[in-house]
C-alpha cells in the first residue's frame, strides 16, 4: 500500500499504531524522536507520517509546520493521531497544515480507513486542467522500462482517446521508436535547438503512430548527459502538459537534468526493476543517489517486472530491501518479441498475457483518477 512513517515518543504506542498499519497491508517505520523523524523524512520522504502531539523538543504541531515551511516536503501528507480531543485540537490540528486528525484510543478500522481516506486524496491530485506527467526511471537496462513507456503510453491513449504524448529522453539513442516501427526524421535535439517553440513547432518534430499515440523521439545517435539542461526539460515538458492530457516520459539511466528534472515535474514516477540481485541492487543505490541529489516526487510507486516462478528474489524480499510497497507485479510475456517485431504495442493487441493485462489495468486505474477529478 503505503510507506508510512509514525513519529511518537510513546513506545508502546508507537509499536499498536505501527501494527495497526501493518495488519493494513502498509510498510511503517516507528520513529520516538520529532527530531529525527524530521531528519527522517528530509533524507527519505515517505509517503505519509503519523504524528503525535505532545513530544520532547518539537510538538507534533511544530513538526507538521515545519514540514510545511520546507519546500522538498511540503505536500507531505500527515495525520495528527494524538489522545488530545477537543474541538480546539481538531481545529489546531488543521490550521497547523495536517490533513487529518484522529484522537486516541483508535480502532484500527478507523486508523486504516482514516490513512487510506488521505492517501486517495493524495493520489487522486492529478490536475485536469494540465496534462498528467508519468515518469519512468530505472538505472540498470534491460528491465523492460521503455517496454512498459509504450505500452503504458498506448494504452492511455486508447482509454482517454485523448492527446497523448510519449517523450523518449533517451541519451543513447532512440529507444521508443523501434518498439513502434517508426522511423525518426527528426527528434527533442533539433527542436530544442531553436531559441523558443509552441506546441505546433513541437507537433513537427513528433510521430504519430497508427493507434493515435504521439511521440517525441531522442536522437538517433548517443548524446552527453549535458546536452540536455534543466531549463530546456522544462520548457519542452511544459509545451507538451499544456497540450496533451497525459505525458508519458522514458528516462535515460544517468544522473542529469534529463533525469532529476522530469522526476520533480512528474505527478507520478514508476521505478522499474526486476527481481535479479543487481536490479535490486541498483535500484536501491538509485533511491540513495536521488535522495543525495535531492530529487522528489509528488507520487512514486515501484514496478516489478519480468517476474518468473525461477526470481531470484521473492517481491516480499524486495519490499524489504526498498522499504517499499511493489505497486505493479508483471510477468515474463513471452510475446513481447514478436510485438517488437510488428510494431504493435501488446496493449493495443487482443491478447491475454500478462504485458497487456497489467498495463492495461494500470492505465486503466490511473485514467480513472483524472476522470473522478474531472467528474
Amino acid at each position: 500500500m503505503a510507506r508510512i512513517y509514525v513519529i511518537d515518543d510513546d513506545e508502546q504506542l508507537l509499536r499498536m499504531v505501527g501494527l495497526m498499519l501493518q495488519r493494513g497491508g502498509h510498510t511503517v517505520t516507528l520513529i520516538n524522536s520529532p527530531v529525527e523523524g524530521f531528519e527522517k523524512i528530509m533524507a527519505d520522504k515517505p509517503d505519509l507520517a503519523v504524528l503525535d502531539v505532545m513530544m520532547p523538543n518539537m510538538s507534533g504541531h511544530d513538526l507538521t509546520r515545519k514540514i510545511r515551511a520546507t519546500k522538498e516536503i511540503s505536500d507531505l501528507p500527515i495525520l495528527i493521531l494524538t489522545a488530545r480531543s477537543q474541538e480546539i485540537d481538531r481545529s489546531t490540528a488543521l490550521e497547523s497544515g495536517a490533513d487529518g486528525y484522529l484522537s486516541k484510543p483508535v480502532t484500527s478500522q478507523e486508523l486504516v480507513a482514516k490513512i487510506d481516506d488521505l492517501l486517495n486524496r493524495r493520489s487522486s491530485s492529478l490536475s485536469p486542467e494540465l496534462g498528467v506527467i508519468i515518469a519512468l526511471y530505472s538505472f540498470r537496462g534491460g528491465v523492460g522500462q521503455t517496454t512498459l513507456s509504450v505500452n503504458l503510453a498506448a494504452s492511455l491513449r486508447r482509454q482517454s482517446q485523448k492527446e497523448v504524448c510519449l517523450v523518449d529522453l533517451s541519451l543513447s539513442g532512440s529507444q521508443a521508436s523501434f518498439h513502434l516501427r517508426l522511423t525518426p526524421r527528426t527528434s527533442w535535439l533539433d527542436l530544442l535547438a531553436l531559441d523558443s517553440f509552441d506546441w505546433g513547432e513541437l507537433q513537427q518534430h513528433t510521430m504519430v503512430h497508427a493507434s493515435g499515440l504521439r511521440v517525441l523521439p531522442a536522437p538517433a545517435l548517443p548524446q552527453l548527459p549535458d546536452i540536455l539542461s534543466a531549463e530546456k526539460v522544462t520548457t519542452l515538458l511544459n509545451v507538451v502538459q499544456q497540450n496533451a492530457a497525459f505525458v508519458v516520459v522514458d528516462l535515460p539511466a544517468v544522473i542529469s537534468p534529463a533525469l532529476t528534472t522530469p522526476l520533480g515535474m512528474a505527478d507520478m514516477a514508476m521505478q522499474v526493476m526486476t527481481p535479479d540481485v543487481i536490479a535490486v541492487q541498483t535500484a536501491f543505490n538509485a533511491n540513495r543517489a536521488l535522495a543525495r541529489e535531492n530529487v522528489t516526487v509528488k507520487y512514486k510507486t515501484h514496478v516489478l517486472n519480468q517476474t518468473t516462478v525461477e526470481a531470484q528474489i521473492s517481491p516480499a524480499a524486495i519490499e524489504k530491501a526498498l522499504n517499499a510497497r511493489i505497486a505493479f507485479l508483471i510477468g515474463y510475456d513471452a510475446n513481447q518479441p514478436r510485438a517488437l517485431m510488428q510494431g504493435v504495442p501488446l496493449a493495443l493487441t487482443n491478447a491475454q498475457s500478462v504485458l497487456p493485462t497489467a498495463v492495461n489495468r494500470m492505465a486503466e486505474v490511473i485514467w480513472q483518477r483524472v476522470t473522478r477529478r474531472e467528474s
